[in-house]
């Protein structure tokens, strides 16, 4: 059972990898991407805050934290205190497949 949960885990990574990359894509091959970047950004920021006012510390404020990282939207000095922007080459393991 506990190698069920762990294969599933490992499928969801994979798959949340793939839609990273091709939402990075879209970003960046359409036009107006970074408005769309921008306003999903300030989505997932209305999301973190409504969530952080029932739940702080969540996993679903992590998890929306995390989105925000990853989409670039944070910085070193951010006032939300989500940190650095994890990439490639700021210690951000490769992910998705073939990685």
């Amino acid at each position: 059972m506990e190698a069920d949960i762990r294969d599933e885990v490992e499928r969801l990574r994979v798959l949340v990898g793939a839609f990273e990359t091709a939402l990075g894509h879209l970003f960046e091959a359409s036009p107006g991407g970074s408005e769309a970047r921008a306003r999903l950004a300030a989505d997932l920021r209305a999301l973190l805050d409504s969530t952080n006012e029932r739940q702080p510390g969540s996993p679903a404020a992590q998890t929306y934290e995390a989105l925000l990282r990853r989409l670039g939207a944070t910085g070193p000095g951010d006032p939300s205190g989500l940190g650095a922007v994890p990439t490639p080459k700021r210690g951000l393991p490769p992910s998705g497949p073939g990685a």
